[in-house]
C-alpha cells in the first residue's frame, strides 16, 4: 500500500491533485444543495433542478479526472483526443449525474442504493472513456486495479445515496461523493502503466486543448456554485419570511397543527396543539419521533398501553394514507376535537386538531329536538320511522304495538291541558319501564304512542297486556287522581313489505279494541286490513249518498188493535247504491253515527217524513227513529222545529222513537231533552223497550208516550212461557203507568190474537203491512186491513 502511494506521489503533481480534490468537494457540496431545492420543489421547477443536479454531477466527476490527469505523469509528453474527451463528459451527465438526479424522486431507500450503485459504476466508466482519449504513450490496465475502481465507486455511492443519514446530511454526502470519485480514479491510475512512444507531435497542443476544458469545466462548476449560494441565500431569505409569517399564523391558530415529515420525525407544530393536549413544559420539540411524541402524549393524558397503542396504530394508518376521513376524539379535559390529515407534496403529512365541543353540542341539541318529543322525552315520530324502516331491513322478528289512551279527552277537558301534558309524561314512563331493553317506545302525536317489540308474538302479547295493566292503576296528577286506562292495537312485522301497511294493520286492531269496549289489546287477523278498506269505501259512498238522491223513505204501517184502524206509519231509511244494491240499515246506520253523518241524515230523514205525512188522511201520525248521536246533538230541537214547520205537519201528529241506549246518559239532561221535546208537541216513544237495561227508571224518570216492545218477545210470546209473561207484564205496566203499547214484528194471526187477548193498544209487522214507499194518497198496498177516509 505505501508502495503504491509512493507511486501514486511519483506520478502526480501535488498541485494539480490538490485542485482536483477541492473541485470534487465543491462539486459534491453544490450537488447536495440542488438535490435539496429539487426536493422542496414540484413542477417544471422541480424539473429545472434535477436537471441541474445531473449536470453538476456528471461534470464535476468529469472535472476533477482530468484536473488530476493535467498533472500525471510530468515526465511524459502527453496529449488527449477532443472527441472522446468530449465524449467522457457527456458519460459523466448520462451514467452519473442521471442516477444521482434519480434519488431526489426515489422514497424506497434500496431504490436509492440501486441508483447510487449505479451512478458508481458510471464514475469508473467516465474514468476510463477519459483514459481512452490519452494520445502519445501506450498504455496497460491492471484487472484488478480496473475492478477494484469501479466496485469502490459502486460501493461508496451505494451507501451516500441508500442511507438517508447519509444524504441527508451535506458533509456526509459531500464526503462519500468525492471518497466515491477519488477512489475510483486513484485506485484505476495505480494499475495503470504508459510507455512513451516516438513522434509526440501535436502533444502539446492537445494538451492546451485539455487545459483549455478542465479550466472550463472548473469554471463552471465555480459559476455553478456562487449562484447556488446566491440563489440558496435569496431563498433562505424568502423562506425566514415565509417562516416568521408561517409561524404567527400558526401559533395564531384555532386549531391545534403537526406536521410530520417523511422520516417520521415532527418537522412543525403549534402553540395550540400544546395547549390542546397538555403538553407545555413536556419538552416537545422539533425532530422528535411519532413514538416520543406519543409517549408525552400519553404520559400527560394518562394513557394506558392499550390506548399508547391504539394512538400509535392510527397516526401509523394516517402517514400512509394519502387521504383519511376525519374522525372525533375527545380530550381529558372533555373537550372534543376532530383528527384530520391531509398528505403534502414531497412527502410528509400535515395533522390538524380542531375544537368542535360546541360545534358537536349543537348538533346533539339539535338531532335531539328534531329526534326526540320535547314534552315526554320519548323518541318522536320521524325517530320512529326511521326505526321502523330500520327493522323491517333486518331480519329478526319484532311486533308492533299502538297504545291509545281511553279517557285522554276527558282529562284534557276536565282539568285543562297542563295537566294531561303531566298525565302524557306519567304514562310514558310506565310504558318504557314496562318494555325496557325488549323494544322501542317512541310518542306518534296526541296521546298515541308506538312500541316496537323484539322478539316474537308470546313476548309482545306479554307485554302489550302488561303496559294495560299499568296504564289501568290510577294516576296522581296536580293534587287530582285520575284514570283513563288504553286500547291496544297488535301487529306483527313477518309478511309485511311496507312500512304504511304495517301501521295501517296496527291502526286496525287497535280501531278493533276500542270497538270491542276498550281497555284491552286486539292482534290483527288476517282480512281485518281488508274489510277496514271497504269500511272506509263505504263511508266515502255514504258521504255522497244523500246529495245524489240516493236516500228514500220506506213507510210501515201501524195499527190499533181495538178499531183494526191504520193510525200511522214508521218512517224507515232506505239506502238504494247504484253498485251495491239496497245496503242494509244494519250496515250503514251504525256506520253513519260513527262518522256524525247521522245528524245531517237524520235532519232530512225528518223533513222528509214530515213533508210526506202533511199529506195524509185522517191524523195519521210518522214515527221517526232517532239516534242516539242525534240525540245528544243540540241541533235536535232546531230540526224538529225545522221540519214541522217547512213541512206544516201538526206537531202531535210526529212521534220521535228513542232507543234505550240512547236514554242511559246523564238523567236529568235526558229528562230536559225529553221535555223539550213534548213541549213543541211533539211525542216520544220508547222504542226496543226490554232489550236495554234500567228500563223501569227509564219509565219512572222520563216523559214517554208509548212502549213499543221488542219483536223478540213477541216471536218468543208463543212458545215461550217467560217471553209471553214479559209481554204482558209490559201491557199490564203501561197500562197501569198511562203510557200506551205497541208490539213490533206481527208475522201471524195467532201473534195478532195473542196482543189483543193481552190489551196491547197497536201493532206492526209484515202481517199488517211491509214497509214500502207511499206514492200520492194510494195506500192500496198496505196490507189486508183498509184505512177509513
Amino acid at each position: 500500500m505505501i508502495a503504491i502511494l509512493a507511486q501514486l506521489a511519483s506520478d502526480h503533481s501535488l498541485v494539480t491533485v490538490l485542485a482536483a480534490l477541492v473541485i470534487c468537494l465543491a462539486a459534491g457540496w453544490l450537488l447536495t444543495s440542488l438535490r435539496d431545492r429539487a426536493t422542496a420543489s414540484v413542477g417544471i421547477v422541480r424539473l429545472q433542478w434535477l436537471a441541474g443536479t445531473a449536470f453538476v454531477a456528471g461534470l464535476g466527476v468529469w472535472t476533477t479526472h482530468f484536473m488530476a490527469m493535467i498533472g500525471y505523469r510530468p515526465d511524459l509528453p502527453l496529449g488527449y483526443g477532443a472527441g472522446i474527451t468530449t465524449a467522457s463528459a457527456v458519460i459523466g451527465v448520462l451514467a452519473v449525474g442521471m442516477p444521482v438526479a434519480a434519488t431526489v424522486v426515489v422514497r424506497n431507500a434500496a431504490a436509492r442504493a440501486a441508483l447510487g450503485a449505479m451512478a458508481g459504476l458510471g464514475i469508473g466508466a467516465m474514468h476510463y472513456t477519459g483514459m481512452l482519449a490519452l494520445s502519445g504513450c501506450l498504455q496497460s490496465q491492471h484487472a484488478g486495479a480496473t475492478i477494484a475502481a469501479y466496485g469502490a465507486g459502486a460501493v461508496l455511492m451505494a451507501i451516500g445515496c441508500g442511507s438517508s443519514r447519509i444524504s441527508s446530511s451535506t458533509a456526509r454526502f459531500c464526503a462519500a461523493f468525492t471518497l466515491a470519485v477519488c477512489s475510483s480514479h486513484f485506485l484505476s491510475i495505480s494499475g495503470t502503466t504508459l510507455a512513451p512512444v516516438p513522434d509526440m507531435a501535436g502533444v502539446a497542443s492537445d494538451n492546451v486543448t485539455l487545459s483549455i476544458f478542465t479550466a472550463m469545466g472548473a469554471a463552471v462548476l465555480l459559476i455553478g456554485a456562487l449562484m447556488t449560494i446566491l440563489a440558496a441565500r435569496r431563498f433562505d431569505a424568502q423562506a425566514e419570511a415565509h417562516t416568521a409569517i408561517l409561524a404567527t399564523a400558526l401559533h395564531n391558530m384555532s386549531n391545534g397543527l403537526v406536521f410530520i415529515e417523511k422520516t417520521g420525525k415532527i418537522g412543525l407544530f403549534n402553540e395550540r396543539f400544546v395547549e390542546m393536549f397538555g403538553l407545555s413544559g413536556m419538552g416537545l420539540r422539533l425532530g422528535m419521533t411519532i413514538d416520543e411524541v406519543i409517549d408525552l402524549v400519553s404520559s400527560a393524558a394518562g394513557w394506558d398501553a392499550g390506548q399508547r397503542k391504539w394512538a400509535a396504530g392510527r397516526i401509523e394508518e394516517r402517514l400512509r394514507a394519502t387521504k383519511f376521513a376525519p374522525v372525533d376524539y375527545v380530550l381529558p379535559n372533555g373537550r372534543t376535537v376532530e383528527i384530520d390529515s391531509n398528505s403534502v407534496a414531497g412527502g410528509g403529512t400535515v395533522i390538524t386538531y380542531n375544537d368542535v365541543t360546541e360545534e358537536r353540542a349543537a348538533r346533539a341539541e339539535i338531532s335531539e329536538l328534531a329526534y326526540h318529543d320535547p314534552l315526554t322525552g320519548l323518541p318522536n315520530r320521524l325517530a320512529f320511522r326511521e326505526r321502523k324502516l330500520a327493522l323491517m331491513a333486518g331480519d329478526k322478528p319484532f311486533h308492533l304495538l299502538l297504545v291509545d289512551l281511553d279517557r285522554f279527552k276527558a282529562v284534557n277537558d276536565t282539568y285543562g291541558h297542563g295537566v294531561g301534558d303531566e298525565l302524557l309524561v306519567q304514562v310514558a314512563s310506565r310504558i318504557v319501564a314496562m318494555v325496557g331493553e325488549n323494544g322501542f317506545t317512541g310518542r306518534l302525536g296526541g296521546d298515541e304512542i308506538g312500541v316496537f317489540v323484539y322478539g316474537g308474538a308470546d313476548k309482545a302479547s306479554q307485554i302489550a297486556e302488561g303496559v294495560v295493566e299499568a296504564l289501568s292503576k290510577p294516576f296522581i296528577l296536580s293534587g287530582f287522581t285520575v284514570s283513563v286506562g288504553c286500547s291496544i292495537g297488535l301487529c306483527s312485522g313477518e309478511g309485511i313489505n311496507s312500512p304504511d301497511v304495517l301501521m295501517q294493520c296496527a291502526d286496525v286492531a287497535l280501531y278493533d279494541a276500542k270497538h270491542q269496549g276498550k281497555g284491552r289489546v286486539a292482534a290483527y287477523r288476517t282480512g281485518m286490513l281488508e274489510a277496514a278498506t271497504e269500511r272506509h269505501k263505504l263511508e266515502a259512498d255514504l258521504r255522497q249518498a244523500m246529495p245524489l238522491g240516493q236516500f228514500h223513505l220506506a213507510y210501515q204501517p201501524i195499527m190499533t188493535l181495538d178499531t183494526e184502524e191504520i193510525v200511522g206509519y214508521e218512517a224507515l231509511l232506505r239506502w238504494e247504491h247504484p253498485e251495491r244494491g239496497m245496503v242494509p240499515p244494519a250496515t250503514f246506520i251504525p256506520l253513519a253515527e260513527e262518522t256524525g253523518l247521522i245528524v245531517d241524515i237524520g235532519r232530512w230523514v225528518l223533513e222528509e217524513a214530515c213533508r210526506e205525512a202533511a199529506s195524509w188522511p185522517n191524523e195519521r201520525h210518522v214515527a221517526v227513529n232517532v239516534s242516539a248521536v242525534q240525540f245528544r246533538s243540540p241541533l235536535l230541537l232546531s230540526h224538529l222545529t225545522s221540519a214541522l214547520a217547512g213541512s206544516g205537519l201538526p206537531a202531535r201528529r210526529l212521534e220521535v222513537e228513542l232507543t234505550e241506549t240512547a236514554l242511559v246518559e246523564d238523567g236529568a239532561k235526558i229528562a230536559s231533552v225529553l221535555a223539550d221535546i213534548r213541549r213543541l208537541g211533539v211525542k216520544v216513544a220508547m222504542d226496543d223497550f226490554g232489550t236495554g237495561y234500567s228500563s223501569l227508571a227509564h219509565l219512572c224518570d222520563f216523559p214517554l208516550d208509548r212502549i213499543k216492545i221488542d219483536r223478540s218477545f213477541v216471536v218468543a210470546a208463543e212458545k215461550n212461557l217467560r217471553a209471553h209473561g214479559v209481554v204482558m207484564a209490559v201491557v199490564a205496566l203501561g197500562r197501569q203507568i198511562g203510557v200506551p203499547t205497541l208490539a213490533e214484528g206481527i208475522e201471524t194471526e195467532e201473534q195478532l190474537e195473542l196482543l189483543r187477548g193481552l190489551g196491547c193498544g197497536a201493532v206492526q209487522g209484515y202481517l199488517i203491512g211491509k214497509p214500502a214507499r207511499l206514492r200520492g194518497k194510494d195506500f192500496s198496498s198496505q196490507g189486508p186491513w183498509r184505512a177509513t177516509a
